[in-house]
């Protein structure tokens, strides 16, 4: 079993960007704000008038946590793993995985790169992992 993201007209560029290999943002036109998760208008100036583009692909962590204990069945075979909120170099926190790195050298600032993962035929997540030069 697995838990799968459901596109709407509101998410699709998110998702067909995640699928072209891209971390596609929503951008004020009024007013430059970057923000995630996708919403209707600007959590800032409440304009409608947004344009997609894509993140740099660079940024921090902010917070993590190690899961031990699976919260669902989907992800049993993956604890431990973990989880981390972070910081976009376009401004956004997102909600992510740190893959292909020890949780002893996970540290709060850390800096992350992006990547995707296959999760099943079709299915990609964004994720993340250690910048290039914090790998050993």
């Amino acid at each position: 079993m697995l838990i799968v993201p459901k596109a709407d007209a509101l998410t699709e560029p998110y998702w067909q960007g995640v699928k072209d290999g891209k971390l596609l943002l929503q951008n004020c036109r009024s007013c430059g704000l970057a923000w995630h998760p996708p919403t209707p208008i600007c959590p800032a100036c409440q304009a409608k008038n947004y344009v997609w583009r894509p993140a740099s692909g660079r940024g921090t962590v902010y917070s993590f946590t190690v899961v031990h204990h699976a919260a669902h069945v989907a992800v049993a075979r993956k604890v431990p793993y973990l989880v981390a909120l972070v910081t976009l170099e376009e401004g956004p926190r997102v909600v992510s995985n740190i893959l292909n790195c020890p949780a002893e050298q996970v540290q709060v600032g850390m800096p992350v790169t992006l990547t995707f993962q296959e999760i099943s035929p079709g299915v990609v997540l964004p994720q993340f992992e250690a910048a290039q030069d914090l790998r050993t």
